[in-house]
């Protein structure tokens, strides 16, 4: 179990301060008790092939090279400790912690204090330690751009988004092929690595699904900590949402992109708003609730979709501040949701069936965007004859939109 992978540091970096070019990483994890599974956590690393380490200093747990750190109580005190050390980014640092993972603000200081992963779940962590472990038995000529490692290109894209989703994004050229400019992990993800990896093409019709999603059991909604490329440098909070795929409906990529950002399997329940902007792209709000509300924990392992996820009370969302959102969409739409300002229109329409069989088609390149002026017009009449009255020309972040709220 001692084994040690032959892992060393570029010398020359981006943004990142190098380890001595003599050492290298160890196949070991840090334990820094009290942990509760310590029993087994230890088990979990020792299958994978990692040694297992336990020491309560800081400064030691650095010392040793680790692979990974595993921590529990005081999680920003010990991570303004390894801070100063010169291997802090290249270690993978665990919260694991169900008091600081499941608040809102916490999460939040743990990021930016350093850790790489905040979380409740020991198996989430058995996880996250097989993914490191990965990463380490695939050495090679590519070094990481933001913390130097050197290492195959699957490897690398693995790495990148599982180390490095709470790091700004890194400058420079793509390690593999020299390009420069632009997002170098939307670069990456879309150009290098295994092909099951990247990201599918764009639709040929541009459209989005975003995801209010409610639990029925506590009144908690989802937030989703966005990758820190993404959110102005740190994870800042969002609600999971995305763009529809090439044949897919819009309520079909809500409930995918709840799944791929948070974890969760929902079911929609309805309609909360059609926006479009200026330039005719459309946006749905869609609310949903998990399938299994007692059986929906958020996910915590950072990957290209997200660095994790939290069920939060909309009565925590006035402790959070603008900039710790990626946009403050949550802190508009959570509350009037709760308070009943904001209720669903019913996906059972012709209208709105006819819409979603429309944007099947034309996000695969078949019909033509002309045939959404009838269906628009059906779908406006519809929730004008079921809701009370509808808002329009809306600022949508700054963009003159049409908006229909429907609120009944």
């Amino acid at each position: 179990l001692k084994s040690v992978f032959p892992f060393k540091s570029a010398a020359c970096m981006v943004g990142a301060r190098a380890m001595n070019p003599s050492e290298s990483l160890k196949a070991c994890v840090v334990l820094m008790p009290p942990i509760e599974t310590m029993e087994q956590l230890t088990a979990a690393a020792c299958h994978l092939g990692l040694e297992v380490q336990v020491t309560s200093s800081s400064s030691e747990a650095l010392q040793k090279l680790p692979a990974a750190i595993v921590m529990g109580p005081a999680p920003e005190n010990v991570l303004a400790q390894l801070r100063n050390q010169s291997s802090f980014r290249q270690v993978f640092k665990i919260v694991l912690n169900s008091a600081v993972a499941e608040d809102v603000c916490q999460r939040l200081s743990c990021f930016d204090a350093g850790a790489n992963m905040v979380t409740s779940s020991a198996e989430a962590v058995t996880t996250a330690l097989s993914r490191v472990a990965k990463v380490l038995r695939s050495p090679g000529p590519y070094a990481c751009p933001t913390c130097g490692l050197l290492l195959s290109e699957d490897a690398l894209h693995l790495h990148m988004h599982l180390q490095h989703a709470t790091d700004d994004n890194p400058r420079g050229p793509c390690p593999i092929c020299k390009k420069s400019g632009g997002n170098l992990p939307v670069h990456f993800t879309n150009n290098h690595g295994p092909i099951e990896s990247r990201e599918p093409p764009p639709a040929r019709y541009a459209c989005f699904a975003w995801c209010v999603c409610r639990r029925p059991t506590d009144g908690r909604f989802l937030l989703v900590n966005e990758p820190a490329g993404i959110s102005g440098g740190r994870p800042g909070y969002w609600l999971p949402a995305g763009r529809v795929d090439s044949g897919e409906s819009l309520s079909d990529a809500c409930r995918r992109e709840a799944l791929e950002e948070a974890g969760v399997a929902v079911r929609v329940t309805g309609v909360l708003r059609f926006m479009v902007n200026s330039r005719g792209t459309l946006r749905v709000v869609f609310l949903a609730e998990p399938e299994d509300a007692n059986n929906s924990e958020p996910k915590s392992v950072p990957d290209w979709e997200s660095v994790g996820a939290v069920w939060a009370d909309v009565h925590d969302l006035p402790r959070l501040k603008e900039k710790d959102y990626r946009s403050p969409d949550p802190a508009d739409l959570y509350p009037k949701v709760t308070s009943g300002e904001l209720r669903p229109h019913s996906l059972d329409t012709p209208a709105f069936r006819s819409l979603e069989a429309l944007i099947v088609r034309l996000t695969a390149g078949e019909g033509a965007e002309s045939e959404l002026a009838a269906v628009w017009k059906d779908i406006k009449a519809s929730m004008r004859h079921q809701a009370s009255h509808a808002k329009m020309l809306h600022a949508w972040r700054g963009i003159s939109c049409f908006l229909f709220c429907v609120e009944m």
